[in-house]
């Protein structure tokens, strides 16, 4: 990726105890974070009478679309963020206090994000939210979405096409999308097919404030650093997919899916200007030089393979759930960057080359035993990842390395429903992961690691005539990505690097859950304590005071505290969805600070941080829609990070349907109309500080065309398997 110096707060995820949060120095792209359906529902408790109907299942919430208000929301992913339990910040949907899910579609893991907006609101019945994944879930998974489609019976071919086209509004991009669906049907056998174009072309613009202190001959130096950037991400590829289901009898079927990603090399381009100062302490006499440099990236993705195939049936009371997965990618990024230092030009180019291989296999048994339903199974994903950074013109170190991670895992749980008790599950994971890093240019660096860990899961739940009422605990674990790992040191400016740390500990997570439901009214609270907390910390690298930027475990645990109102009525022709949420960390640090006598200060970070979610359909007369959501977020704290400004967005939805079963639907859409969603950021080292706006790229308008002709749908089965490597990959 392009590595200019951005720095972006993952503001998506500030109301995630859940999500990897951290700032990160990214160039290119803004990056910074059923169960088999539940086995025994409460007695399939339903909120009777209002749209969505959603019903609470112990650690999940399901929402039923086919007819709601939702079921025409436009994509997949405009849907969700109006699903009670879910929210959307930035481009990002969340799970509320749970941050980023993993997806399932009819039973299959999804791979690719994008496909949430390849699939219509229109196609789902219904959703269900887990906020406590059981133990068959991998122990990094915070929260699962498990999307079902509408079955369809009949025979015959079948297509649906949708037409898109995306404005940016701030910086003028123009970004064209087109979809075409493909099935055939014949008895027991459904074949589908998939084509997808897309463009998409993104700015991050920031101006951050960069102050450096540390000691030089026994007085104390401060370097200052001004800077502007913009780094736009240019992308355009096509999607396909291509697979069948077969049901060989009435409790038997298989399947098999097969995707390809393609990405075109298109260049992204990347600016920079800096003013840098520096002077000692007291000392009225300052140095000042001015750097800019530009830089252009080029990715070539030569093969992007995914794959999966299962088997469902059941033989007895024994059902049997069997899924393989295999991912293989490669890509290659080449950078060139032209600076300029006080009129002097240099000229630097880097080589980043990356190839992925995944292969994962997961079996889950469940047998009726008592009163409950016994699930067992196990699950195994390995990776092997080779990484190849190489930097001319400037001396620094080059990387070759080459991961591989084994996890292999074995769970049990049991859920069962007592009378005047209610539904208690219990469940235990055991993952044994094996961690090999090789370092091909210093055996030095080389490690191995290797754990074995119990993950404990228990819920209950009960309902006490219109009131619902949950209660879990879990412990969970947060691995860092492998780019977190890379030992790469990447050049951000003169003043700037930035590096991974292969020693990184996985954090433990304890997690505390409750829920309350009364109709359309829910109360969810959660509580959370993370040791080894992965986050990102700075250092001085050298005696010219060059910042070198890590990822620490921190040594203090953090913990943090969160409660979230929802209320989802239909009044008539109108169904908002509104959502509370305060957040609030108990964190306090001890910083190395040269400016201090005593050579550190302690810093606390307690300040709550509030949200709230507006959103508004109505649903009018002959198929049209109007929607209107408003989202605002209020200054706070976050582990070490602080939001200094309130973030604000508006935005406008226009949907009209025509045809029979409204075949065909145009559906136009404004986003962050006023532009204030604009973020200020404030890190804090000790011995460097960082204060940061970050400008939005939200402002868009979006219109789509769809057209469905038989529509039939997808009877894909497959769950898929290891999901969090191949999520650990792209990071």
């Amino acid at each position: 990726m392009n590595r200019t110096l951005i720095v972006t707060l993952a503001l998506s995820s500030m109301l995630s105890t859940k999500a990897n949060t951290m700032i990160m120095c990214e160039l290119n792209g803004s990056t910074l974070m059923n169960m088999e359906d539940t086995m025994l529902v409460l007695n399939d408790i339903v909120v009777k009478g209002q749209q969505p109907k959603t019903k609470l299942t112990g650690n999940s919430m399901i929402t039923r679309i086919k007819g709601s208000a939702l079921e025409k929301s436009g994509t997949a992913k405009e849907m969700l963020a109006k699903v009670p339990g879910m929210t959307q910040k930035g481009d990002e949907l969340e799970v509320l206090g749970k941050g980023t899910p993993i997806y399932y579609i009819n039973g299959r893991k999804m791979q690719d994000k994008d496909e949430l907006k390849r699939l219509r609101s229109e196609e789902i019945r219904d959703v269900e939210v887990i906020t406590n994944p059981g133990a068959q879930y991998d122990a990094t998974v915070s929260a699962v979405v498990r999307i079902r489609t509408i079955r369809r019976e009949g025979t015959g071919f079948g297509y649906d096409v949708n037409l898109s086209h995306q404005q940016n509004l701030r910086y003028g991009f123009a970004d064209p999308g087109a979809t075409l669906n493909l099935r055939y049907r014949h008895k027991d056998v459904d074949f589908f097919g998939m084509v997808n174009y897309w463009k998409w072309d993104g700015a991050n613009e920031a101006e951050p404030s960069q102050k450096s202190f540390f000691t030089d001959n026994g007085q104390l130096r401060i370097i200052e650093q001004e800077s502007k950037f913009r780094n736009d991400w240019c992308g355009e590829g096509m999607d396909y997919n291509l697979g069948f289901n077969w049901q060989i009898a009435k409790n038997h079927s298989v399947g098999a899916r097969l995707e390809r990603h393609d990405r075109s090399a298109v260049p992204s381009p990347a600016t920079q200007e800096s003013v840098i100062t520096q002077y000692l302490a007291g000392s009225s006499q300052k140095t000042t030089e001015v750097n800019n440099s530009y830089q252009e990236e080029r990715d070539h993705v030569p093969y992007n393979w995914e794959g999966n195939a299962y088997y469902n049936g059941k033989v007895g009371k024994l059902e049997i759930d069997l899924n393989l997965d295999f991912m293989t990618n490669k890509s290659t990024e080449e950078q060139s960057i032209e600076e300029k230092r006080d009129n002097v030009m240099a000229s630097y180019s880097t080589s980043n080359r990356t190839s992925n291989r995944m292969y994962a296999g997961k079996l889950v048994l469940s047998y009726p035993i008592w009163k409950g339903q016994l699930q067992a199974g196990t699950e195994m994903t390995f990776v092997n990842r080779k990484n190849k950074y190489m930097m001319t013109g400037l001396a620094l170190p080059n990387s070759d390395s080459d991961v591989k991670e084994d996890n292999i895992a074995a769970f049990a749980q049991y859920a069962c429903q007592i009378p005047d008790v209610g539904n208690i599950s219990a469940g235990l994971r055991y993952e044994h992961v094996g961690f090999d890093y090789k370092d091909m240019l210093n055996a030095e660096n080389s490690m191995s690691r290797y754990t074995d860990d119990f993950f404990p899961t228990l819920s209950w739940a009960n309902q006490w005539g219109s009131w619902q009422t949950s209660l879990s605990y879990s412990v969970k674990t947060s691995r860092p990505s492998y780019w977190q790992l890379s030992e790469t040191m990447q050049y951000l400016n003169p003043y700037s690097l930035q590096q991974g740390d292969p020693k990184l500990k996985n954090a433990t997570i304890h997690e505390l859950d409750a829920n309350v439901r009364w109709k359309w009214l829910n109360l969810y609270m959660s509580y959370e304590q993370r040791d080894n907390t992965i986050t990102q910390w700075s250092y001085i690298y050298n005696k010219e005071g060059v910042i070198l930027i890590k990822h620490i475990n921190l040594a203090d645990p953090v913990r943090n505290f969160a409660t979230f109102l929802s209320a989802s009525p239909t009044w008539g022709c109108y169904s908002p969805n509104w959502t509370l949420g305060v957040q609030k960390f108990f964190n306090k640090f001890t910083l190395a600070d040269p400016r201090e006598s005593s050579g550190e200060r302690v810093v606390s970070y307690k300040k709550p941080l509030c949200f709230f979610d507006f959103n508004n359909t109505f649903r009018f007369k002959h198929s049209w829609q109007v929607e209107c959501f408003a989202n605002v977020m209020t200054p706070g704290d976050f582990m070490n990070f602080r939001l200094l400004n309130t973030s604000f967005n508006l935005s406008f939805v226009v949907q009209k349907c025509w045809l029979k079963n409204d075949a065909l639907c145009l559906r136009a859409s404004i986003t962050d109309i006023f532009q204030r969603t604009n973020q200020n950021i404030e890190m804090d080292c000790g011995y460097y500080t960082l204060t940061q706006r970050n400008y939005s790229n939200n402002h868009r308008l979006y219109v789509s065309l769809r057209y469905t002709f038989n529509a039939a749908s997808n009877k894909y089965k497959g769950t898929g398997a290891g999901k969090e490597a191949a999520g650990r990959m792209n990071k």
